[in-house]
């Protein structure tokens, strides 16, 4: 590592700068022979761009179309969409918490009852057959009665277990709402691999939980929504409703599910607690596998921790010299990140904390006064809770360290070195330390746990002493079980009885990301906790309901008022498959930028998190909409009744007045228009229903161009994003596709009014969100433009399409879509509606529609611009600093003269309509084009031909100044944000190989030019962010070799969760926190008179080079001549690896990432009287007060061996 830095530091050393040039020293030198040929090249590029956007498209028939349509004007108040939404979300929690209610009442009332009435069997048969053997089972410590031996002994109907495959419900079948095969007639038990299962308890708990079936069937008859409903019971099982088979790992074993470590059970049971481990990371505890249960324990703890919890780890041991005179350097740590204070238990911190505890190796030695000080330090800072302390001690209790921890230096003398004295404790002094200490509120409880030895007394003591408990370990194993005092413990102190909902977490039952309302079950006969008993919902569903009010760009989102962290936000990751528990993110993050606007901060935030009602108009809101920046927006915001939650909104200026097309009055000009699922049409169902449909279409399979697809060329087809259904999740994985394509057909087709036919979810059995039909009726005209281009033009274009805001997804050929596609969410429409004044390019990337590698050429469709005169449109001017902006509808002469960017001759009535005028602010919708990357790629260089005819792009010659040597003409294409759309090197990559050619940038290819762009240019701008809902990865991605076994079309996509098998795929990625850098280009650069021309002689290459930008697109040119790499190519190149990553974009894991996870509340629960009731609960503690057990042993034998001798 040493050779590594001072090469790279002589690097620099020999860099010099010649007129912002990056060079060697004496190796600058000008050639720029290229500049106008540059110029030329930009503007040829440019404008085959804008032709193939043209004469693909069409874009000017399709805006014809919306600027024609019927429009109807409505004034949004957001009052009322507060209030609505208000009623909406509170009934839907509401009705949750009471079907949670319910399942805990009836808990109560069968364990009780059943309990009492068997007791009463039990007794009397006791009584009457004193002397017989009975054949009931009773639990020790615990409620239980049975007379069964085994679980198989009972009735198949009462035990049907998801672990067992002939022991599974019979009558199970696929259910959209919980994506897999349940059983909507009965209920599993899944009891955790630790548990015995045929101890009573296990017995006991299948027995009288198989009541609760009636409860789960009557709950779902209420609320037909409802997800998974369940018991969570104290002895480690859980009974699941609907049943269903247990998911399997990699090796084909079921995986184990323990209720008891989840966080729905935990955060009910326990309540709000700071936590400070100790672990004795002595030079004793390296032996018999003592550090490694140590290490055990400590991470159990910190998987049963909820956000509502503070905590910290402790690892304490000195510095000592050994038997050979040598100093060991160990100093007492504490593990965190932060290191004065305790952290909130948030995924993100535990994670970390875990990661610190497995690399912690013991040396050492026993001393632990400054761990105990630490410990009590932290107990008394903020953050914390306040509510209740637990100190948890893990050790070995040896008083000693062994021969070679000493703690003297040792001498020499005539006969030798002589070792310093070997370590001996004296525990003492820790236990008056530690009741010295305890002069604080609350009192800290003392969990100690002994692992494997017999040095009971120092940590039985402090524990006792201290109101805990003492507890020996002699391995690992069913550690939960092993600790069930510390449990049992946290849910007797706790008095509440009634329900709360949960932080958010990863569903391990497969429904994406949920929140849980649970409730603890106290049995009323001795008081102690059953179980507890819960209800989910999926963010998904929380989600839909708050997106069905949304219009325009307007958005809503839901905070947890009591940290302030955000749930579910359009800033944050998918909710529906996600990698593993999100790392929470604090809304700050998402609706500020650079501390702006102060006013969210001051003025609403805080009264979000008080649960008050209200709103504010901001002139400087930082909206995330696609295209994310500050301007005027108004918040609304209110609380959900009996939760921890608040939703709001956020309106932007345009949203205040709405406009939405409306179907056309006259149909007789508008076709059929089909579904994507082609080969539907074609099924005994689509044939009955729709006879000869298929047939008309000419649906061709296998066609040359489409290999492995069906499409037809007589018509385009309607994809319907899932948002566009009113239950997404019943259409996602509704498999009868056949039906599915006949309601599909009918509503788009259907004819009439729509008032009487096209209500919206808001009435019994529809399907689709109001207004979908208009959608689809305006865009058909469009179908007979594209049908009607020459075959020559479209021989390389793989599709051509209109995605509306709405969901509706028109495309031609018609052809079939994944099931899950909504072209909102991806790159090409987000790149556009960011850019709406241009045409844009994406990045290549592998079709999903199995068209292969290609590129997307986008355009925006603006909403039909309103009639509006010349006087109002100068009172609605906006003043700027030194220009007036007008919105859509109005005169205008280019584009900088509106709001939205965009002038140009409208087909939309109007006072001026002869006239350029401004496109309306609001998007309708994005067509686009995609064309095989190979003919795009070939078309851009066709266009670079030198005037010399011997730089032409890709051209190679003798380098300048050494004949020797060849160089090369190398030419890029790169959008805004750095990253590469045509690359020589793309051409040869197979499709499949989608990370070899999507979403690399520039500086990973030529780090020397991106640096000189970024910092002696200043064309781009770095942009460094952290987020803390990244995605690592286990490895580095590899290539695929082949696609046998990869989906390779959208039916192959769809079918893919079924066909997957019993074994799950190996999961390559994980969450983490990142720092993202990406680049972002300076507007203000962006002119056709701007061309960067510069020299660079690095490390991995050398040439000059020409930058210029297409202005009408959101590409740049990059050309290098002269260009020399031969140096790039040695894999020992450290420098130029070097100087490639500090100018790539990406995300790169932030090692001690939770550092940055700053919790933002630093007050305690204590301090405003917000800690629950707890109940004072006495702990029996006992341990074996003499220090040498066996020589116990040894006195008891020799005095009954005299006892012996004299009598």
């Amino acid at each position: 590592m040493t050779i590594f830095l001072s090469d790279f530091l002589l690097l620099i050393l020999t860099f010099k700068f010649i007129n912002g040039q990056f060079c060697y020293t004496n190796q600058c030198s000008v050639h720029a022979t290229l500049t106008g040929d540059v110029q030329n090249w930009a503007l040829l590029i440019q404008n085959y761009i804008l032709k193939l956007a043209s004469d693909t498209m069409h874009r000017e028939k399709t805006q014809e179309y919306f600027d024609l349509a019927e429009y109807k004007e409505e004034t949004k108040h957001g009052d009322k969409l507060l209030d609505e939404m208000k009623a909406t979300l509170e009934r839907y929690f509401e009705y949750k918490q009471h079907a949670a209610n319910r399942i805990a009442k009836h808990a109560r009332e069968l364990h009780d009852s059943m309990y009492l009435a068997r007791e009463k069997v039990y007794l009397q048969y006791l009584a009457n057959n004193s002397t017989g053997q009975s054949s009931w089972r009773k639990s020790n410590g615990s409620l239980g009665l049975t007379q069964h031996k085994q679980l198989l002994h009972l009735d198949a109907d009462a035990y049907k277990d998801a672990d067992i495959p002939l022991r599974l419900p019979s009558n199970m079948t696929f259910h959209p709402h919980f994506k897999r095969n349940v059983s909507l007639k009965h209920s599993v038990v899944k009891i955790s691999d630790e548990i015995p299962r045929n101890n009573v308890e296990s017995i006991w708990t299948v027995e009288w939980t198989h009541g609760l079936e009636s409860t789960f069937v009557q709950n779902r008859e209420e609320d037909p929504g409802i997800r998974w409903q369940y018991f969570g019971s104290k002895v480690g099982l859980i009974r699941l409703y609907p049943g269903r088979e247990w998911d399997q790992n990699f090796a084909g074993f079921y995986n184990d599910y323990d209720p008891r470590v989840r966080p729905w059970y935990i955060g009910t049971t326990s309540g709000p607690k700071d936590v400070i481990i100790i672990i004795d990371c002595s030079e004793s505890m390296a032996s018999n596998g003592k550090f490694a249960i140590a290490r055990s324990v400590a991470t159990v703890i910190i998987n049963t921790l909820t956000r509502q919890d503070y905590v910290n780890v402790i690892c304490a041991h000195e510095s000592h010299w050994n038997d050979i005179g040598k100093w060991h350097i160990y100093k007492t740590k504490v593990l965190s990140c932060e290191q004065d204070k305790m952290v909130k238990a948030t995924l993100a911190y535990k994670r970390d904390l875990k990661e610190k505890i497995a690399e912690l190796k013991p040396g050492g030695t026993s001393e632990f006064e400054t761990a105990f000080d630490t410990a009590f330090d932290l107990f008394q800072r903020e953050p914390r809770t306040g509510c209740q302390s637990i100190l948890v001690f893990i050790t070995d209790g040896q008083d000693t360290d062994g021969e070679k921890v000493r703690c003297g230096a040792g001498q020499y003398t005539r006969s030798g070195y002589v070792p310093g004295p070997i370590c001996k404790y004296n525990w003492t002094r820790y236990w008056t330390q530690v009741k010295q200490r305890q002069q604080f509120h609350p009192r800290a409880r003392v969990f100690s746990y002994l692992v494997k030895d017999n040095g009971q007394i120092f940590p039985g003591k402090l524990a006792c002493e201290n109101d805990g408990h003492f507890t020996i370990l002699n391995d690992g194993e069913n550690l939960i079980n092993k600790m069930f005092n510390y449990f049992d413990y946290l849910s007797k102190a706790s008095l509440g009885t009634n329900g709360s909902w949960t932080s958010q977490y990863i569903d391990q039952w497969g429904l994406g990301i949920m929140l849980t309302y649970a409730i603890p079950v106290i049995s009323n006969i001795d008081g102690r906790l059953i179980g507890v008993a819960g209800v989910d919902v999926t963010l998904d569903d929380i989600e839909h309901v708050i997106s069905s009010k949304s219009w325009g760009s307007v958005y809503g989102f839901l905070v947890n008022r009591l940290d302030g962290d955000a749930i579910i936000h359009p800033g944050l990751k998918s909710t529906t498959i996600p990698i593993e528990d999100p790392i929470s993110t604090h809304i700050k993050q998402l609706e500020m930028s650079n501390n702006k606007p102060e006013k969210f901060l001051t003025d609403i935030l805080p009264s979000m998190l008080r649960g008050e009602k209200g709103s504010l108009r901001l002139v400087d809101a930082y909206r995330a909409t696609m295209r994310r920046g500050f301007g005027v927006g108004t918040y609304y915001w209110s609380p959900i009744e009996n939760t921890d939650y608040v939703f709001a909104y956020s309106l932007g200026e345009s949203d205040e007045k709405f406009r939405e097309v409306r179907q056309p009055k006259d149909l007789s000009t508008y076709e059929e228009s089909f579904f994507n699922l082609l080969i539907e049409y074609n099924s005994s169902k689509g044939r009955e229903v729709l006879p000869g449909k298929f047939e008309h279409m000419q649906v061709k399979i296998n066609d040359p161009k489409y290999k492995d697809l069906r499409v037809s060329y007589l018509y385009s087809s309607i994809m319907l994003a899932p948002r566009v259904y009113c239950d997404p999740s019943e259409y996602f994985y509704n498999d009868d596709l056949a039906q599915k394509t006949i309601n599909a057909h009918i509503y788009i087709n259907q004819r009439g009014d729509p008032n009487e036919n096209d209500k919206g979810c808001g009435e019994a059995k529809v399907m689709f969100h109001e207004n979908t039909r208009a959608y689809v009726l305006i865009s058909q005209p469009i179908e007979r433009v594209w049908r009607a281009r020459p075959s020559e033009l479209t021989k390389d274009i793989i599709w051509t399409y209109v995605g509306m805001r709405t969901g509706v997804f028109r495309t031609y050929p018609a052809h079939r879509s994944v099931r899950d596609y909504d072209h909102t969410t991806r790159g090409w429409y987000k790149r556009a509606v960011s850019l709406q004044d241009r045409t844009t390019a994406s990045m290549p990337y592998l079709d999903l529609s199995g068209g292969g590698k290609v590129i997307t050429i986008a355009q925006v469709l603006f909403e039909g611009m309103p009639s509006i005169s010349n006087e109002t449109c100068q009172q609605k001017a906006k003043d700027g600093s030194s220009e007036r902006k007008f919105p859509g509808g109005c005169p205008c002469s280019n584009g900088a003269d509106c709001l939205s960017g965009y002038c140009y001759q409208s087909a939309a009535p109007g006072p001026e309509h002869k006239q350029l005028r401004c496109a309306t602010e609001r998007i309708i919708g994005v067509t686009g084009t995609d064309i095989r990357y190979d003919s795009f790629h070939s078309e851009i260089m066709k266009r670079m031909v030198a005037s010399d005819d011997h730089r032409s792009c890709g051209s190679k010659y003798p380098c300048p100044g050494n004949q020797s040597k060849e160089c090369s003409t190398r030419c890029y294409l790169v959008d805004h944000g750095g990253y590469l759309i045509v690359d020589p090197d793309f051409v040869d990559i197979p499709a499949i190989h989608e990370n070899r050619y999507n979403q690399l940038t520039l500086g990973h290819k030529e780090g020397e030019v991106m640096a000189d762009l970024i910092y002696t240019h200043q064309l781009f701008d770095r942009v460094e962010t952290i987020t803390f809902q990244g995605t690592c990865h286990v490895t580095k991605p590899s290539a695929k070799v082949t696609l046998k076994g990869i989906p390779a079309n959208p039916e192959e996509l769809d079918n893919k969760y079924k066909n997957k098998g019993p074994i799950p795929q190996f999961i390559n990625e994980y969450g983490c926190i990142q720092d993202q850098v990406r680049y972002r280009v300076n507007p203000s650069r962006l002119k056709w008179s701007e061309l960067f021309i510069g020299e660079v002689n690095g490390p991995c290459m050398s040439g000059q080079y020409y930058v210029t930008p297409l202005v009408k697109t959101n590409l740049i040119l990059v050309v290098i001549e002269n260009y020399y790499a031969e140096q790039s190519k040695n894999f020992y190149n450290f420098n130029c690896k070097i100087q490639r990553s500090i100018v790539d974009a990406g995300a790169f894991r932030i090692i001690n990432g939770t550092c940055a996870h700053k919790t933002e509340k630093l007050s305690s629960l204590y301090g405003e009287n917000k800690c629950p009731a707890l109940r004072e609960v006495e702990i029996e503690c006992k341990y074996n007060q003499t220090s040498r057990p066996q020589f116990s042993l040894i006195f008891i034998f020799s005095i009954l061996l005299c006892y012996k001798l004299l009598f």
